[in-house]
This record gives C-alpha cells, sequence and structure tokens, in this order.
C-alpha cells in the first residue's frame, strides 16, 4: 500500500488531510463545505475499510451545529478527527 504521508511532520500531515477534503468538498462562497456524501468519498479515498461509517461518525462528532454539513473551523476540527483517528501514518493512500 502506497504511503501519502511518508516521514513527514505531523504539521506538514495535516496539512495533507485538510488538502484532501478541501479537493472533495464544494466551494460556498469563500467557504469549503464537507456533505455527508462529500465526507465519504474523501474517506474512501483514504482507504477507510467503512467510509460511510466514518462519514457519519465525523459529522455526528464535528457538526457541532447541526448544519448537516462541516465548514468553517468544522474543517479544522475534522482534520484533527481524521488524523487522531489514523490517517496519519503509513496506513493511508493519496
Amino acid at each position: 500500500m502506497q504511503s501519502w504521508f511518508g516521514s513527514s511532520s505531523s504539521s506538514d500531515n495535516k496539512k495533507k488531510l485538510k488538502q484532501v477534503f478541501v479537493e472533495y468538498g464544494k466551494k460556498s462562497g469563500d467557504e469549503i463545505r464537507l456533505e455527508k456524501k462529500d465526507l465519504k468519498a474523501a474517506f474512501e479515498y483514504l482507504g477507510a475499510l467503512m467510509p460511510g461509517y466514518k462519514a457519519a461518525s465525523a459529522l455526528k462528532y464535528i457538526d457541532t451545529d447541526k448544519s448537516g454539513y462541516i465548514t468553517g473551523t468544522e474543517l479544522d476540527a475534522l482534520v484533527e478527527y481524521a488524523y487522531n483517528s489514523g490517517y496519519n501514518r503509513s496506513n493511508s493512500l493519496f
């Protein structure tokens, strides 16, 4: 399995994760907006075994305003969530 993190620092890894989520999100004005289907596609790309579950879980814990999507500062929380869930090691694809 190809590593997309290699031996990068944690801040580099988080930047790469954010790039993935930004790529899968939709532009809404000046913000990126990620709905469940976007999150599922991003987690699938990252190599999640159950991307639909991971997307639902992310929305449950990160969508603090209960809007049904992730935007603004929630995006940074999503990156932390993904990083702390193990998308910081060589078990993920890029």
